[in-house]
């Protein structure tokens, strides 16, 4: 009697141990720095694909050239970049924060822009995702075998979050803007906490998914 407690003691021990080594196998297994420029060139595609669809629209012709992601307070309109940022945050449904001494309003760039744009909105909305489902495909590609299940892509696929948080971080903090006027000063940037939630984790993981899976797909 005292054997069979044992052995079933160490039953237990044997599973808690097998599911440790394959959850850090899972871990070891992902090839991290493929992952984080996957991720990276996700966002940077998503960027130049929408600046392209600007230029085609027009959107882009009275912009500031200045290619500085961060304004200084002296400047009257945000950059370049600053603007393409926000319209990308924007078709991943991040608003735009603009804080003052009054309060804050937020506002999604995209949505605002969208009755002077010819192309169908839709056609931004799509960018992202068709940034990440290609990366994640990619990804999935290049770093498991021809063998390898949708389900095992998918979880691949998703791994380009890596370097895509990464790149909305950077983005969120890099790209921001603010003036005076008079002695009220106006900031603004893409909301922290939605580029976080919404840009950085959910699309990357859902699209990324989807790519990996679409690359092992019978």
């Amino acid at each position: 009697m005292v054997n069979s407690g044992g052995n079933g003691e160490n039953d237990r021990r044997n599973e808690h141990r097998t599911n440790g080594q394959q959850e850090k196998s899972f871990v070891d297994d992902v090839p991290w720095k493929q992952a984080l420029l996957y991720g990276i060139g996700a966002f940077v595609l998503g960027m130049a694909l929408l600046t392209g669809l600007m230029i085609v629209e027009g959107a882009l012709d009275d912009a500031p050239t200045d290619d500085s992601s961060t304004e200084s307070i002296d400047e009257d309109e945000p950059g370049f970049m600053t603007i393409v940022s926000w319209l990308y945050f924007g078709t991943q449904f991040v608003d735009v924060e603009m804080s003052w001494a009054l309060g804050t309003e937020s506002m999604n760039l995209l949505d605002e822009a969208s009755e002077e744009m010819t192309i169908p909105t839709i056609g931004y909305y799509l960018v992202p995702i068709v940034a990440l489902v290609g990366m994640g495909k990619r990804l999935a590609e290049t770093t498991l075998p021809a063998t390898t299940s949708p389900e095992e892509g998918a979880k691949r696929g998703a791994t380009i979050t890596a370097g895509y948080l990464l790149a909305v971080v950077l983005a969120a903090q890099l790209f921001t803007w603010s003036a005076t006027d008079g002695e009220m000063t106006v900031s603004a940037g893409a909301d922290f906490t939605q580029a976080l939630l919404l840009a950085g984790l959910i699309y990357p993981v859902l699209f990324g998914a989807i790519g990996g899976y679409l690359a092992f797909r019978e």
